[in-house]
């Protein structure tokens, strides 16, 4: 958690959002590996239909993301944390995500 032992609010925003791009790019190789996976379940079982089925709960998983976080962000108000708070809990999502992500094989 380097980012708890910043000297400032602005330097952590920088190093939330540093971990947020991070975790995102890792949530979207993941995404595309298990889309591969399903597609190719898909293609062996047709009536399955894993992949789209997947798609729209990563779409409504992501709506969910956002929407909860700013919720976070804005319970801070006009103050300084909220930036902090909603990136933050885009980090606790997107690793909860990710490791479930990183489970389907």
């Amino acid at each position: 958690m380097p980012c708890v032992n910043s000297a400032n609010t602005v330097e952590r925003n920088h190093c939330f959002a540093a971990e947020v791009e991070s975790i995102d790019t890792l949530l979207r190789v993941e995404v595309r590996r298990v889309e591969r996976i399903l597609l190719s379940r898909d293609a062996e079982v047709p009536m399955l239909q894993l992949a789209p089925a997947f798609r729209a709960s990563q779409s409504k998983w992501q709506s969910f993301r956002d929407a909860d976080c700013t919720f976070r962000s804005q319970t801070y108000g006009d103050g300084t944390g909220g930036p902090a708070e909603g990136m933050w809990c885009q980090i606790e999502h997107g690793r909860t995500r990710l490791k479930y992500l990183q489970g389907m094989r």
